[in-house]
């Protein structure tokens, strides 16, 4: 019915005209740092992500020490390789880009990228995964098989990103990147 009246499904949750995407939740999606401010309020610099104190007077003591020159992190947690490349996972392919193959075999390896392709076989089949080439152009999966059982360095030759059909893929979100999550970590 959204798309019907020129709305489109820039992510799972969310539709819009077009140029007019929430930059606020794109910054989550793409994986960019980003600061938050006030009780409880998260954030993600530099593959580190960490909050403020959740309860009014640990707060103001934060805030305190903060302006004495002792930046003080609550709750520091470094993100680890293998977190970090759930996270491009499941947050790329909640958006209507998906995700970036050969970004992703560039920072996480071609092994992994070409074994979350494999994984997701059934659903390319099913037409529940959308593969597409350099140009964003759609491969059937026939061509989509082709490309990754020839024996190249590259990462599936041409094949350049996948991303979750809409409605249908979309809908299988959850299941489609559990099992991405299963491969990334067994």
């Amino acid at each position: 019915m959204l798309s019907g009246a020129g709305y489109s499904h820039y992510e799972i949750s969310s539709y819009c005209k077009d140029r007019y995407e929430c930059k606020h939740n794109l910054t989550y999606w793409l994986n960019r740092s980003f600061y938050g401010f006030g009780l409880g309020s998260a954030s993600y610099i530099n593959d580190m992500r960490f909050s403020r104190p959740r309860r009014l007077k640990e707060y103001e003591e934060w805030v305190h020490k903060l302006e004495d020159g002792l930046v003080v992190l609550h709750e520091d947690i470094s993100v680890d390789t293998k977190d970090m490349s759930m996270d491009v996972v499941m947050l790329s392919l909640r958006t209507a880009k998906g995700l970036d193959l050969r970004g992703f075999a560039k920072c996480f390896g071609k092994s992994l990228a070409r074994s979350l392709c494999q994984a997701l076989r059934q659903y390319v089949e099913s037409g529940h995964v959308v593969v597409m080439d350099d140009d964003r152009n759609t491969l059937s999966y026939p061509e989509f098989e082709l490309k990754m059982s020839e024996d190249n360095d590259e990462m599936g030759n041409g094949v350049a990103s996948i991303r979750l059909s809409d409605p249908d893929g979309f809908l299988l979100s959850n299941e489609l990147i559990s099992i991405a999550f299963g491969i990334i970590s067994p």
